[in-house]
């Protein structure tokens, strides 16, 4: 199939799939205009594959048809997509709707006011009466849609589902632990929390697909994502739960020195420390952990670290074994948030049931300071997007406050010293503790977005491993250099360390409605990115401007947050468009191009944003047509996002013959590696390799998101890097990378090759080729810095070695059109097989034992795939705002109460406030 035809074809079916009609009629129509005698395109349009679609109306803006079929658009008639809040306008002659709309925004104007207005909002009120009234505009609102709701639906019209959602607020961490304090009963606890559950309060309701089914979800969700949270946090080369379990080694080893034939017991199951008693001559040594799967992993773990002495240590998930203990090992630690495997609970179960002697770590110091992570790039203020994104950040996040770290680390600029110890315990104390006041001193003026949380882990011997983390400070706190800062408190339980403060004297409204991925935001903190697309759009709009008097028009592709418009603009652009198909993103992306004009970053000249799908732009006369195309659609692997079709489809369509691209061509370079995970204090810990990393381990990815420079891995490269293909982008086809092709890798090193790492690399700018950018581990390109992308890593199917000075043959295949690549040795058949359960090159089989839990866990993944699609499946469905509501508050105090992983907290996130 011919690109054009292929690209037509892909946007209709996916405009058919998101439910658009009239866009997907509409790119029917110019698919057969340009490709009459397309049987692909005349099957669609025919009702033989799918329904026919209404042609006469198949444009949403105005297109007149002419005799023999031809489309063409009069410039005069030709109106511009809606933007993200123009869209909202049409109301269908409906009363019932503009009430709605009215309503709506009254709300929006609270939770989404300037500083300036927000503090007019705020005057003297307390926090209560501000979540009051934000809780009665939305209830308003919600009232109001309810009365609309089937003509919205029926007219397609938009409105801002984000804001009929319940919202987190910066409270919900205080007031979540207090309803669940103490609590057993899940349900009851819920029960208790929601108050007014609506549809729910039906006991078959809430157990087949209300809070009650959430719950089980969410305790399944736990278990299955407890093997590859924990590979994760072992995988990564001297991160902080390695140097943990590594500091924890060493001392064990130092206190059986002192004990003859003691008996350990090791809290947690990654079996690093069972290893290490039973090394140090334990004569006993029982590993509790109440998941039976990861119980199973320390098992293999310690099987194959120390074969012959597995009799020497029993590993149980059942009840803790009585004692008593000479020393007892901590192990259940996260590695960003610390607790929230609830390391504390397990040992006071084992002290309940037990006499117990000396306990690793023994105690625990907290320290807290203030910092500012707001978004700024290239001169760029994004901290609109920090406002309407962050604000749902309810997981712990990883911060680095060492200059050596990842260029997209999350680098917070410290706006106090770290306060005294707000808490010292030992880990046998109480659960809660709280609130304690924390006294600090602004060091610096600006708002303070985070809280950092010191927390070190001390040892009897007084040795000590510290980690950090940040909570997110929802609306942020305005801080003064000298101030003394008040009413900021800290708490603690279980599963959790966290402040409060004055949330009334925020300087931004401190309600979440929506939130992104963590990726998202490192993508915006790479100024590498950031730097190289101006130098681009820099070099090619002047071109532009050299030869042509009516100046440079930039269109910007998936323009996301605004900054390559913004750029366009600074670099003299007489006009920008962005296209971006997320309704939130867009609108939060006016607000940043608003704030950067109110402070003179940004430019005089017009910057609009259009909310739609580019696909579904009709084609542009000729006099509208853009000067320079702009976009960056790359995934780790290059491809991902459409780049290619999208690019070629928008110059086509939308931009001059001679229009420059940016990127201008992208290349992919590969080479092989041995991959397998790293060792902990000289602890083989290769039981995890089936989990890591998570793509691989839930097999939804046919490559795998690394980073080779975040140290996540022990990635051994064995050969030199050879190009793959290269493309020229708003020319190139899918059909221009090879469907299979074979390739030749000269060796550096001798091994095993078990993964193909690939990477792109970027020229920018078709004028000055210099301008490149590329995701290349720094280890083999260090002439570019790290990038938020990190690399694609592919399994490689059968077996290869590779041998310095000899090639090693490999053939890539690329399997679903336009993205997806795979890796075979040149000597092995078709068959893939299953590689993920395999153990790394040069490790033994796994245990017949080890091989049977993991078909099992892999059993109960699928189960819980499926069983996750009931949780909310009717109110979702008929459009309950009460129901939906209901759901969002269990969903959110779940995941403000962790008893799995962090992962946990951000699925949740995601699954419920989509809505």
């Amino acid at each position: 199939m011919a690109s054009g035809e292929e690209y037509y074809v892909k946007a209709y079916q996916d405009f058919k799939e998101m439910g658009i009609e009239g866009a997907a009629a509409q790119v029917l129509v110019e698919g057969l205009t340009a490709h009459p005698g397309s049987a692909r395109l005349l099957e669609l349009a025919s009702g033989k594959a799918v329904a026919q679609p209404e042609l006469r109306q198949a444009s949403v803006y105005p297109t007149e048809r002419r005799t023999g079929g031809s489309v063409s658009v009069q410039a005069a008639d030709w109106k511009a997509p809606p933007g993200p809040s123009s869209a909202l306008d049409r109301d269908a002659g409906v009363a019932a709707v503009q009430i709605f709309r009215d309503k709506q925004l009254a709300h929006a104007s609270f939770v989404e006011a300037s500083a300036e207005v927000w503090t007019k909002h705020v005057g003297s009120s307390t926090w209560t009466e501000l979540k009051q009234r934000e809780e009665r505009l939305r209830r308003d609102a919600a009232e109001a849609f309810a009365a609309c709701k089937e003509s919205l639906l029926k007219h397609r019209l938009e409105f801002r589902t984000e804001l009929l959602r319940t919202p987190l607020t910066p409270d919900a961490l205080t007031e979540t632990a207090a309803a669940l304090s103490g609590t057993v009963d899940g349900d009851a606890a819920l029960r208790r929390l929601l108050d007014n559950p609506g549809v729910f309060e039906d006991p078959s309701q809430w157990c087949s697909e209300g809070p009650g089914r959430l719950l089980e979800h969410a305790r399944r969700m736990s278990e299955i994502d407890a093997l590859p949270a924990r590979a994760r946090e072992l995988a990564q080369t001297g991160g902080p739960l390695g140097q943990l379990l590594a500091c924890t080694s060493q001392e064990l080893q130092r206190e059986l020195e002192k004990t003859q034939s003691a008996k350990v017991l090791v809290l947690g199951g990654n079996g690093v420390s069972a290893v290490s008693a039973l090394r140090a001559g334990a004569a006993k040594v029982v590993l509790w952990e109440p998941l039976p799967h990861v119980a199973a992993v320390a098992k293999e773990v310690v099987r194959r670290n120390l074969p012959e002495q597995v009799a020497r240590c029993e590993i149980t998930s059942q009840a803790i074994p009585s004692g008593p203990w000479d020393v007892v090992v901590v192990d259940r630690w996260h590695g960003s948030g610390l607790f929230s495997w609830g390391p504390a609970q397990c040992l006071r179960k084992a002290t309940a049931a037990a006499s117990v002697g000396r306990i690793l770590p023994a105690a625990v110091r907290i320290s807290v300071a203030l910092a500012d992570a707001g978004l700024k790039a290239s001169g760029f203020d994004l901290t609109a997007m920090d406002a309407r994104f962050r604000a749902l950040s309810a997981a712990p996040m990883k911060v680095s406050m060492e200059e050596s770290s990842h260029a997209t680390a999350l680098k917070p600029v410290l706006m106090t010293d770290f306060s005294a110890p707000v808490f010292e315990w030992q880990l046998s104390d109480d659960a809660e503790d709280g609130p304690v006041p924390v006294h600090l001193q602004a060091t610096a003026t600006g708002k303070a977005s985070v809280a950092i949380i010191q927390a070190e882990i001390i040892f009897p011997s007084g040795r000590s491993s510290s980690v950090r983390f940040a909570q997110w400070m929802a609306g942020g706190l305005a801080l003064h250099a000298g101030q003394a800062i008040s009413g900021v408190t800290a708490r603690r339980n279980d599963g959790r360390v966290w402040i409060d403060w004055d949330y009334a004297k925020s300087a931004v409204p401190p309600f979440g409605y929506m939130s992104l991925s963590e990726w998202y935001f490192e993508m915006l903190r790479d100024s590498a990115r950031h730097d190289l697309y101006e130098r681009a759009l820099q070099v090619e709009i002047a071109k532009v401007k050299e030869k042509n008097a009516d100046g440079c028009t930039v269109l910007d592709v998936g323009s996301g947050d605004g900054i390559l418009s913004m750029m366009a603009i600074r670099a003299g652009a007489t006009a920008g468009t962005g296209v971006e198909y997320v309704t939130q993103i867009a609108r939060a992306s006016e607000e940043v191009i608003l704030a950067n004009r109110s402070c003179n970053a940004l430019g005089a000249g017009p910057l609009d944003v259009w909310c739609t799908d580019v696909r579904g732009v009709p084609e542009l006369p000729e006099q509208r047509r853009f000067d320079v195309l702009v976009s960056e659609l790359m995934d780790a692997s290059g491809l991902g996002e459409n780049l290619i079709l999208l690019t070629e489809g928008s110059k086509r369509r939308l931009c001059k013959k001679n229009a420059p691209v940016i990127p201008a061509r992208l290349r992919l370079r590969a080479v092989l590696c041995e991959v397998k995970l790293p060792s902990i204090d000289g602890i083989n810990i290769d039981a995890f390799w089936p989990f890591w990393p998570p793509d691989r381990a839930f097999g939804s990815a046919l490559w795998l998101g690394v980073d080779l420079d975040k140290q996540e891995g022990d990635f051994k490269v064995l050969t030199e890097p050879v190009e793959l293909f290269e493309v020229e982008l708003g020319q190139a086809d899918v059909n221009d990378i090879p469907a299979r092709a074979q390739y030749s890798f000269p060796g550096i090193t001798a091994g095993t090759c078990n993964m193909v790492l690939w990477w792109f690399e970027a020229q920018l700018s078709q004028t000055d080729p210099s301008v490149v950018l590329t995701n290349a581990p720094t280890q083999l390109d260090g002439r570019h810095a790290a990038t938020c992308w990190g690399q694609a890593a592919a399994e490689l199917v059968g077996t290869a070695q590779a041998r310095p000075g000899e090639n090693t043959s490999v053939v890539m295949e690329m399997v679903f059109g336009d993205y997806q690549l795979r890796f075979r040795s040149a000597d092995c058949g078709e068959s893939s097989g299953v590689l993920r359960d395999a153990p790394p090159p040069g490790a033994p089989p796994y245990s017949a034992e080890f091989t049977e839990m993991m078909q099992a866990w892999r059993e109960k993944q699928r189960e819980l795939a499926v069983s996750g699609r009931q949780v909310g499946r009717t109110a979702i469905r008929d459009a309950d705002v009460e129901a939906v509501a209901a759901l969002q508050k269990a969903a959110l105090a779940v995941a403000l109460h962790p008893q799995g992983s962090t992962t946990l907290v951000v699925t949740l996130l995601l699954l419920y406030h989509c809505f």
